[in-house]
């Protein structure tokens, strides 16, 4: 494994670390029981910050093919990213909650110019199991914040967490601006040559986005697909341990007890699915993926409602870690097939836009449906499933044989 594949691989620690650590478990935990917060605070407090980062993503991916240096914007967000993380808890609540928002943000923006570079380190045989490496490898950030929860929080408290956590981002963000080397692209933006000026160029780019689009077929409807498996998977990760909280009543240790058996289970399944993708296609195996999320989710529901036994969490923590890894081993790859690298900085700006719009909304409608409406996490956690059988109906149709 050469330098520029290592660093891009070790990068994806910090970006679990936040998603597994910060959004996933302690910043839900912190609010709920130590501020007396609600399923809406997280919720609604995610949801802006989203929105910002869906209303910048295809603009910054845009400007990104024009100046042809994409680890720049990179080291930025993440930097800033980390910094943002290492303030929260450390003031009060509503400085905690900006802060919180604009680490969300700007680790979103960053994920646009990290996944492009999948292809700077990989080629069409092997890009499957490169990206399943980069999944199963960035679990590591997950066993980090496990460990910070049982070692550090339980003793020093929510705020000192949050400081290494950020701290540890910045960290694994910089070997990637050092040793990765970004290839020139096998085809040049047809843009590069409409003007001398930057801000120009990246206007013409960004105005022609819809229409450029139809000359990748198949994409529209990956992308439509890809804003109903992220509204299901990231509303998720971001309430289960609420949800095992609060409706199942299982203890904050237990909860990350059951996280890290998630995470023992995701990492070799990563490497599993990815080389599953190089040999079947991204889209036979997220099909089978998406299907098996649906009885997981089942599993989940049944659970709180007719109170199964807490052992079942075992097996449902498990094969959630299989399953996430799954997605996500198939997502990166799935979109470079249906892509050129003509526009790879604009359309993983889509790729983006479409996730964080389906994040948006699915963390707001988890706050809305158990909180507002009063109907329970039971009932929210069941429009994750309808979200999941949307998005697989739609990649069902998805015709990649053109494109692979």
């Amino acid at each position: 494994m050469n330098l520029s594949i290592f660093s891009w691989v070790i990068y994806d620690i910090g970006n679990t670390l936040f998603n597994a650590g910060v959004t996933g478990l302690f910043f839900p935990l912190w609010i709920i029981t130590k501020l007396n917060g609600t399923d809406a605070t997280v919720g609604y407090t995610l949801s802006i910050a989203l929105l910002v980062s869906l209303m910048i993503s295809p603009i910054v991916g845009a400007l990104s093919d024009q100046t042809k240096n994409r680890k720049i914007f990179l080291g930025l967000f993440t930097v800033v990213c980390g910094l943002s993380t290492t303030f929260i808890g450390n003031n009060s609540l509503i400085n905690s909650l900006i802060y919180y928002g604009i680490s969300v943000t700007c680790l979103h923006v960053g994920d646009i110019f990290y996944n492009s570079m999948l292809k700077d380190v990989s080629n069409k045989n092997n890009i499957g199991i490169i990206g399943g490496i980069g999944a199963g490898v960035g679990y590591i950030g997950a066993i980090i914040a496990i460990l910070i929860g049982l070692l550090i929080i339980e003793d020093q408290g929510y705020p000192i967490g949050f400081t290494m956590i950020g701290l540890l981002i910045i960290f694994f963000g910089i070997p990637i601006l050092i040793f990765l080397k970004e290839k020139p692209q096998e085809i040049q933006n047809r843009y590069l040559t409409s003007s001398e000026s930057l801000i120009k160029r990246f206007i013409n780019q960004i105005s022609h986005t819809l229409e450029d689009i139809k000359d990748f077929p198949g994409l529209n409807r990956f992308l439509i697909a890809r804003f109903w498996y992220s509204w299901a998977l990231y509303t998720a990760s971001t309430f289960t341990s609420l949800y095992i909280l609060e409706t199942i009543g299982m203890s904050e240790r237990e909860i990350q007890y059951l996280i890290l058996t998630g995470i023992i289970t995701a990492i070799p399944s990563a490497l599993i699915w990815g080389k599953l993708v190089d040999k079947y296609g991204a889209k036979s195996i997220i099909t089978i993926v998406l299907i098996l999320w649906l009885i997981n989710l089942g599993l989940s529901i049944g659970s709180g409602v007719f109170n199964f036994n807490n052992d079942i969490w075992w097996f449902i923590s498990g094969l959630t870690g299989i399953l996430i890894s799954g997605v996500w081993s198939c997502d990166r790859p799935f979109m470079h097939q249906l892509i050129s690298d003509e526009f790879i900085g604009e359309y993983f700006g889509l790729h983006g836009f479409s996730g964080r719009l389906g994040s948006i909304i699915g963390t707001a409608s988890w706050g809305f449906i158990a909180t507002t409406l009063n109907l329970g996490q039971p009932i929210a956690l069941l429009s994750l499933g309808i979200c999941i059988l949307l998005s697989l109906i739609i990649i069902i149709n998805i015709d990649v044989r053109k494109n692979i």
